[in-house]
């Protein structure tokens, strides 16, 4: 690689001696942390290096911003791929983890998957993280009171999920999905949905 003329070096180092402050700013406000405005930041600086002969002489601060919105969007696409990542991974690893202790547990996550995301989200906080209403709300940021309805709700699309998936049947010796165990002299209780 040859070494950059010295009159690009110098115009190079003016601008982002300027403007590095009102860059990172920019980026400051629109990503979450200090780190990734200093990942948008040393983005946007390497593009303006790489297309410094493009930088318009006397507008090169709104240049640079026209750059740094590109460099945002972009560090927010990488993040959505990176979160769908780990949601996915995440979810496998609970699959996996319930398909080890229970042989419903493929029709349950079939009928789960029909479901929107908040409702499967509430169902399970509500059933594996055992919170209670009051915390699921804290969670959540809603009321106890919503809480208790959305999660009835969900509970009633589950079983409609069930129910179209064929799976509300159940092998002989284990408890349906929407009743309780029997125990010796009682008789079964429907599961409140």
């Amino acid at each position: 690689m040859t070494e950059p003329s010295a009159e690009r070096r110098a115009r190079f180092e003016a601008v982002y001696r300027e403007h590095y402050g009102a860059v990172w700013a920019y980026a400051r406000r629109r990503v979450v942390g200090a780190a990734d405005a200093d990942d948008v930041a040393a983005q946007t600086w390497l593009t303006v290096w790489r297309r410094l002969d493009d930088l318009p002489a006397g507008r090169e601060l709104p240049w640079c911003y026209g750059v740094a919105r590109r460099c945002v969007a972009n560090h927010r696409r990488g993040d959505d791929r990176r979160m769908r990542l780990v949601r996915v991974v995440a979810s496998e690893r609970e699959r996996d983890a319930i398909r080890d202790t229970d042989p419903r547990a493929d029709h349950l996550h079939r009928a789960l998957d029909r479901l929107r995301e908040d409702d499967r989200e509430l169902l399970r906080i509500a059933a594996w993280e055992r919170l209670d209403h009051a915390d699921i709300a804290r969670s959540l940021g809603i009321t106890p009171n919503a809480v208790a309805l959305r999660l009835h709700r969900a509970r009633r699309r589950l079983a409609a999920a069930l129910k179209e998936a064929d799976v509300t049947g159940h092998t002989p010796g284990t408890a349906s999905p929407t009743t309780t165990p029997k125990r010796p002299g009682t008789t079964p209780k429907r599961m409140a949905t």
